[in-house]
């Protein structure tokens, strides 16, 4: 929680013990992420995709090579949840809404903005997330590319850092990547690949928080 409120500017807000403590993490009004506790080990971003069937959906990941691994189960009254490992391993969400839609806010500063999943296998990648969820992909010289539906894309499909495991990285907004380098070196965290200049303008930083260790992505719109 200090990390990410010196780094993005957010605040947490921590449950009660029945949800074992998972606190919603908030910038201005808006929830933007949140934190839980797990004893497992495996510490990553999990990033939720919002379905109208979660059975359905787990179904389809299961017949395109992904695995679920937990759930889908009733999360109180708030939606149902579960959690999946695609084809190249890495880890995201299914997520159908009760009371909670999910995480809101605006294309600002210290919001996530685009989501990546990063692995060494882009062209599994991309077919997988098409069968499961209908996405067009915009494609890439690598095999990747941007998945959405007709002019509005929703997240990527990039080859990851080598040597880095298959995740998805939310990339969330920020006024200076060199302020928020200083802060990650002073942390103890560690910086795989820093100020990178982007097709269409500023420049993103790939980075690993000195908590976890889980890799996220940083973007800034002019370095």
């Amino acid at each position: 929680m200090q990390f990410f409120a010196g780094a993005f500017g957010w605040r947490g807000e921590v449950g009660p013990p029945e949800t074992g403590y998972y606190t919603r993490m908030y910038r201005d009004d808006d929830v933007v992420a949140a934190i839980g506790q797990i004893d497992q080990g495996g510490m990553s971003w999990v990033t939720y995709l919002n379905v109208d069937d979660i059975e359905a959906s787990a179904r389809r990941i299961a017949e395109c090579g992904g695995t679920v691994f937990a759930g889908p189960m009733d999360v109180m009254t708030f939606g149902r949840l579960a959690i999946a490992a695609d084809p190249t391993g890495a880890i995201f969400g299914l997520w159908q809404a009760g009371e909670f839609d999910g995480f809101s806010g605006a294309i600002a500063p210290g919001n996530a903005v685009w989501f990546d999943q990063g692995s060494a296998e882009p062209p599994v990648a991309a077919s997988f997330y098409r069968e499961v969820f209908g996405l067009e992909l915009l494609p890439d010289a690598d095999g990747g590319g941007m998945l959405g539906h007709g002019e509005r894309y929703y997240f990527s499909v990039s080859r990851n850092v080598a040597g880095n495991p298959a995740d998805v990285k939310p990339v969330v907004m920020v006024e200076s990547l060199e302020r928020l380098e200083e802060l990650i070196t002073a942390q103890g965290g560690q910086i795989y690949a820093s100020r990178v200049p982007l097709p269409n303008g500023g420049a993103a930083t790939t980075f690993a928080d000195p908590v976890v260790g889980a890799a996220i992505i940083a973007f800034a719109p002019t370095s």
